[in-house]
């Protein structure tokens, strides 16, 4: 029984040590979004419970959350390419232990958090108007 016990723990601890395989660089496809200009990658879940969406004549709010398996960073790519794609411009990145992109689009700005959590990527678009800014008066 101890010679199988140490046979397991050689194993174990053997396939401990063999290298994981590179991960290959993979383009992700965007998906529909809960708003038409929004990118989402394809096979990210969209999480109803966990978002808030406000329509009103042209006014949009919302928090969109979605949840799938990639890379923080094959999601930026993603993000950076095809939010330009429907108009968005890259306004700053914040990076951390979270990523946040900051976008902006005539009156509305969509901000990305991108959260790597127990080996699957948490989106959060938050989607609000923004008001042009007036000259101060010094």
């Amino acid at each position: 029984m101890r010679k199988i016990v140490i046979i397991f723990l050689l194993l174990f601890w053997g396939c401990q040590s063999i290298p994981l395989r590179e991960e290959k660089k993979v383009e992700l496809e965007s998906s529909l979004s809960r708003f038409e200009d929004i990118p989402v990658p394809q096979n990210f879940v969209y999480l109803p419970l966990k978002s808030f969406v406000f329509e009103r004549n042209k006014v949009r709010i919302g928090i969109l959350k979605y949840v799938g398996v990639s890379t923080p960073e094959a999601i930026v790519n993603f993000l950076k390419r095809n939010m330009a794609n429907y108009g968005w411009k890259l306004r700053s990145v914040i990076e951390g232990g979270a990523i946040f992109l900051n976008f902006q689009k005539e009156k509305e700005a969509c901000i990305v958090n991108v959260e790597n959590i127990k080996r699957k990527i948490f989106l959060t678009f938050a989607l609000s108007p923004v008001e042009r800014e007036t000259p101060s008066s010094d």
